[in-house]
């Protein structure tokens, strides 16, 4: 479920409506510079950004991270670009604008990375400011200077809400972050058994450590068939899963999804990373720069596996820090993962796992910012109540969800994230890989992935 979903909208729709306020301001206090006469490059520079803006701003509707930019966006775009056609437009340059805008937005759909397409429209709505800065000043030898004056505040204001508004969706990258022993190996089978059967999906993988013959996707399935549960991940083990398929049975999907030890979930941070740098760099004998930017990558890690397994043996608890990490910095969602036992156990331990769980995944939140997506997944919901019996799209199982997340609002560094999901989009699912075990039944029972409400995660990440 989207978390405080009616209050953002709210918001939203009045930083929009200040920008249409702004917008139409502008026009009322310098028609002109709008309306024309213009000189042909100022005319021409308004047609052409006008034009690419409209079919941009819209691609920036498709992704949840970037809806709010694309929506203020629209609002300040629309009276200008009324008053702009309405006056002696440069049609060609309008025209121009409107190819290459939609010439962008389908290239950001094909390659799912809206992160450049926003970067685009942040650039094209200064450069559309900045022209209507030089037509208003063009216009000042015949404007009154208060009006002008006036003119030049606006634009400013307009510049520095598109600016701040105007956010990527990030990579079509997801990470899974979670402690020991809350499900990620569990979840990342029940991910792909979804995605190979909704996207057409096949996977890559390069795993990396002792343990990586018992980290294959078969491997683990087939154990789970029969009777034994995967392993713990092994602190120097990691495994680099890189899932393709297609959605609505044309567009091309990718993403990578990396399974460790719970153990590095806890040491998330820059000083930690820099140092697992430097250790890998010394490891391979490669300056620390090119360990920095490539450790995240499928490719990176499959020539250290082909090329330099020797050498990063002594050092596998520094790659896989640096490459977590990196995952961290490049992913456009992530996903955060909480213990469907510390729930149950609320009352003895649970509470005061869960303050400290939170409040961590909070700070991680303020490390990575805002331009991304964040998850939150109740892992093992077949432990806090029986879920044999109810359909996961039903409404009874929404209704469990909610349940669910209202009773962890009790632990008051939830309730933070639950505040700060008005400034940054937040999710929140109540999920188990197996919906035919009942409370109490032991995770030994559990023999194959019979997923419930998994599929909202699916969604959630692809």
């Amino acid at each position: 479920m989207r978390v405080r979903y009616r209050d953002r909208l709210i918001r939203e729709g009045a930083i929009a409506a200040v920008g249409l306020a702004l917008s139409v301001a502008l026009f009322l206090v310098a028609p002109l510079a709008l309306a024309g006469p213009l000189p042909l490059f100022v005319s021409y520079s308004l047609g052409f950004f006008i034009g690419l803006l409209v079919p941009a701003s819209c691609g920036l509707l498709i992704k949840e991270r970037s809806r709010k930019g694309g929506e203020i966006v629209l609002a300040i775009l629309a009276p200008l670009a009324a008053a702009y056609l309405a006056g002696s437009p440069a049609v060609a340059a309008v025209a121009a604008g409107l190819l290459a805008g939609a010439t962008a937005t389908a290239l950001s759909f094909f390659q799912n990375r809206f992160d450049t397409l926003a970067d685009a429209v942040r650039l094209a709505a200064k450069l559309l400011l900045v022209a209507l800065g030089i037509s208003v000043l063009l216009l000042a030898s015949w404007d009154r200077a208060l009006l002008t004056a006036g003119g030049i505040a606006i634009l400013v204001a307009l510049g520095l809400l598109a600016g701040w508004s105007v956010r990527g969706a990030g990579a079509p990258e997801i990470v899974v972050l979670g402690p020991a022993g809350s499900g990620k190996t569990l979840l990342f089978l029940a991910l792909y058994s979804l995605f190979v059967r909704e996207f057409s999906g096949r996977r890559q993988e390069v795993i990396l450590g002792p343990g990586a013959e018992a980290m294959r996707v078969e491997d683990l399935l087939s154990d789970l068939e029969g009777g034994r549960l995967p392993k713990p991940t092994g602190e120097n083990d990691l495994a680099f899963y890189l899932l393709s398929g297609k959605k609505y049975g044309f567009v091309p999907i990718e993403t990578g999804i990396v399974d460790y030890a719970g153990r590095y979930t806890a040491a998330i941070n820059p000083a930690h990373h820099a140092a697992a740098v430097a250790r890998v760099a010394a490891a391979i004998g490669v300056d620390e720069e090119s360990v920095r930017a490539h450790i995240g990558s499928f490719g990176y890690l499959k020539r250290l596996k082909e090329d330099q397994a020797g050498a990063i043996g002594g050092v596998m608890d520094a790659v896989v820090a640096a490459c977590l990490y990196h995952r961290m910095e490049m992913a456009g969602k992530i996903l955060f993962l909480i213990d469907g036992d510390q729930i149950v156990n609320f009352h003895a331990r649970g509470r005061e796992e869960l303050t400290h769980l939170f409040g961590y995944y909070s700070r991680l939140m303020d490390l990575f910012g805002g331009d991304r997506v964040y998850g939150f997944v109740v892992t093992k919901t077949d432990r806090i109540t029986n879920i044999k019996d109810i359909e996961d799209t039903s409404e009874e199982a929404a209704r469990i969800e909610r349940e669910i997340y209202e009773s962890l609002l009790r632990v008051s560094t939830f309730h933070e994230i639950h505040n700060r999901a008005l400034s940054v989009p937040v999710f929140f699912f109540a999920a188990s890989v197996d919906a035919m075990l009942e409370p109490g039944e032991g995770r030994d029972a559990l023999r194959q992935i019979y997923p419930w409400r998994v599929g909202e995660v699916v969604r959630f990440g692809f």
